[in-house]
């Protein structure tokens, strides 16, 4: 479900119990990534956030790693529906997401 949107996959079913969760913002941080590297272990996965700025003339690009995220591989899961569930209804509503195949620059827009 994305914040501040009904989740309509969940109108049809019946009533549960759900726990009430306050979410504080007051010191949240909005950082850019356009670039992520995973680690795991049994007792835990760990993403690494960066952002990468392609310079001309450039043969190894340069990624400045910004945020490690450590989740059990539990929330990990639950991470990974979550974000299926958000791409999917992204686009449900903009069309599909072309990415690159492995080894070839993204695309970008004209």
């Amino acid at each position: 479900m994305i914040f501040g949107e009904e989740d309509s996959q969940h109108q049809n079913r019946p009533p549960q119990q759900q726990q009430q969760v306050r979410l504080d913002a007051s010191t949240m941080e909005t950082v850019y990534a356009n670039f992520f590297a995973l680690a795991g272990s049994p007792d835990e996965v760990t993403i690494y956030l960066g952002a990468n700025s392609p310079l001309p003339n450039v043969r190894e690009p340069f990624v400045k790693l910004s945020h490690r995220v450590m989740l059990m591989p539990a929330n990990a899961k639950r991470l990974m529906i979550a974000l299926q569930q958000t791409v999917k209804a992204h686009e449900d509503r903009f069309g599909p997401i072309e990415i690159a195949p492995p080894g070839q620059p993204p695309q970008t827009g004209v």
